[in-house]
């Protein structure tokens, strides 16, 4: 009896009409506004498709952020500007990133996202200018190398760099000025330097020192930081970063960057 009862319901869920099975599709699929952009996907069941999500974001952002289309356009306006730090930028920073799957599903409560993204990458000039290798943050670079510094997130953030020479002193390098940022417009490919023929180059050292990456919200200060771990994928061409963030908290990261003076 129990055979013969299992055998209808196999024959039921073949039978399905083909409107049936379209609509259980249709479910999976959706469009929906990500990050402020309409992309047609399914909200992730499992962790790791976060990452796919965030690809999918970051390509409709960014077409060519890949570089399969030609060299990055070092002169698009991203819509950056240099200004003074706002008075709820974050003072504490998480401790780098881990690579991995984010350890919980992406999910949108009430159409908004639990997890932000960045991405960053190393653009790294040829002697001409003409040519351009795209590096994940874990590749670094090597002294005397002239590069920028690509950023993407979907978060309006602020952002400075700092060095950490070999002898483990810190500084703020970028902007110029100590108590400024550079604002990022959310979805929008900025290149740093921002001048379009300015390029960081360190030499003139011994050992290895880093570069430093900090971008926050600037309403992530107190208890309205995201305390959450940061989680990193590393592609050829770049550095994808996800974190976790619960109602009323916001995202903060920092990455450091190696640059080796031994390696010629």
């Amino acid at each position: 009896m129990r055979a013969k009862l299992l055998a209808a319901l196999l024959v039921l869920v073949v039978a399905l009409p083909a409107w049936a099975q379209q609509q259980a599709k249709d479910e999976e699929v959706q469009p929906r506004f990500i990050w402020g952009l309409l992309l047609n996907v399914a909200i992730a069941k499992l962790a790791g498709q976060g990452w796919d999500i965030f690809t999918n974001w970051l390509f409709k952002s960014t077409p060519n952020v890949n570089g399969r289309s030609g060299p990055p356009n070092l002169t698009a306006d991203s819509g950056a500007q240099v200004r003074a730090r706002s008075s709820g930028a974050v003072t504490e920073r998480t401790a780098g990133s881990v690579a991995g799957d984010p350890a919980a599903p992406l999910t949108l409560d009430g159409g908004k996202e639990n997890y932000q993204g960045v991405h960053v990458a190393l653009i790294v000039a040829s002697a001409d200018g003409k040519q351009f290798d795209l590096r994940p943050v874990t590749a670094g670079f090597k002294t005397g190398e002239r590069f920028k510094v690509r950023v993407v997130s979907t978060f309006a953030g602020e952002l400075t760099l700092e060095n950490i020479n070999p002898r483990g002193e810190r500084k703020h390098i970028y902007p110029a000025k100590a108590d400024y940022v550079v604002a990022l417009q959310p979805g929008r490919e900025t290149f740093l330097p921002l001048g379009k023929d300015e390029y960081f180059q360190f030499t003139k050292a011994s050992g290895k020192e880093q570069l430093v990456v900090n971008l926050a919200d600037p309403r992530a200060v107190g208890a309205n930081a995201s305390r959450h771990q940061v989680y990193r994928q590393d592609v050829k061409y770049g550095s994808n970063f996800l974190q976790q963030v619960a109602p009323n908290t916001y995202p903060h990261l920092s990455q450091a960057i190696e640059l080796d003076h031994t390696a010629h």
